[in-house]
């Protein structure tokens, strides 16, 4: 395989378990969306202009990475005729419910908007009896929606001109790889990506061929087998020390959906293949987990991104950088 193309690995996921996933995502988001607008203090401009500009920029990724994934599946599978718009979903500030982020507590001379007209000199005409009577209802949500448009529109300007994280800590990735003789190879997003990554460095070092599945069953098992080693450094959705129910679920998602993996999934990993794995990041040391255990074993290479996506983590593979 050309070590330029993207990895080829077989689909994990059927087209109606990426459009649950995505479902999934815009929701969590949508619960992200939430608490970072009840940040906003009632009254603080500055404060509600930084968290439209940290949405826009949470909804852009979301939208550039789900549809990403239902381009390459399509490319892999062909057209389902049931694709959707990935973004469809997506809830932005104006879907929300008004009375949590309500621009209208904004001052309205603050904000640009345009002078309404004079009113007319000339005495109204009386309306027929059982004529409608003006919506102000409705007019307030008009003056609302454009208090938050301008708001919206001032915040991305801001947004704009941030540092792009994505860009920053995929060069010095790059540059952190180059050094250590390897080059990134990307993959697929898609809630499997640490163990996409595993698999692909197995085939690279060992020639070993398996699946993410595999992967998946061979780590629940492995934490399973020796939950003393994990269950302390393990904590519930509450933010508790995990109990053995806890455990036992955490290993059965682990095992049977896209749920996200980390450090323990990759030193349970680094067991069950008895080899070390090196995890490299941005603006820390190099991990190296079960170094010690198996010095003489060629080390598998994953690089750690903390902003390549706006929801979580994710896992690259670093392929040697043989020449082509």
């Amino acid at each position: 395989m050309n070590a330029e193309q993207p990895i080829a690995l077989a689909p994990t996921e059927s087209h109606d378990e990426l459009k649950a996933r995505h479902k999934k995502e815009q929701k969590d988001l949508q619960a992200k969306v939430t608490g970072l607008k009840k940040t906003a203090t009632k009254g603080d401009k500055k404060k509600k202009k930084e968290v439209l500009a940290e949405v826009a920029q949470l909804e852009s990724s979301l939208k550039k990475q789900q549809d990403q994934e239902e381009k390459d599946w399509i490319q892999a599978n062909g057209d389902p005729n049931a694709s959707s718009q990935a973004d469809q979903n997506v809830t932005t500030l104006e879907d929300e419910e008004e009375d949590d982020f309500d621009p209208n507590d904004i001052p309205i001379d603050h904000l640009s908007m345009e002078p309404e007209p004079a009113k007319s000199k000339q005495p109204q005409q009386q309306q027929p009896s059982g004529g409608k009577k003006p919506n102000r209802q409705k007019a307030r949500k008009n003056r609302k929606a454009q208090a938050l448009k301008e708001l919206q529109d001032e915040a991305e300007k801001e947004a704009a001109g941030q540092v792009n994280m994505n860009e920053v800590e995929r060069k010095a990735i790059e540059e952190l790889a180059q050094v250590m003789g390897v080059k990134v190879q990307d993959v697929t997003a898609d809630g499997h990506c640490l163990y996409n990554a595993i698999a692909d460095q197995l085939s690279q070092h060992y020639q070993k061929k398996t699946s993410v599945k595999d992967l998946r069953h061979d780590t629940a098992d492995y934490m399973r087998e020796n939950s003393d080693d994990f269950l302390p450094f393990l904590t519930n959705k509450q933010g508790d020390m995990m109990s053995a129910e806890d455990f036992t679920e955490y290993c059965n998602d682990l095992e049977s959906t896209a749920v996200w993996g980390g450090q323990p999934e990759l030193l349970a990993l680094s067991r069950v293949h008895k080899v070390p794995i090196w995890v490299v990041q941005m603006g820390s040391p190099t991990v190296k987990l079960s170094a010690d255990v198996y010095p003489a074993k060629t080390p598998l290479m994953v690089s750690y991104h903390r902003h390549m996506y706006g929801l979580g983590e994710h896992y690259n593979s670093l392929r040697p950088a043989t020449a082509q």
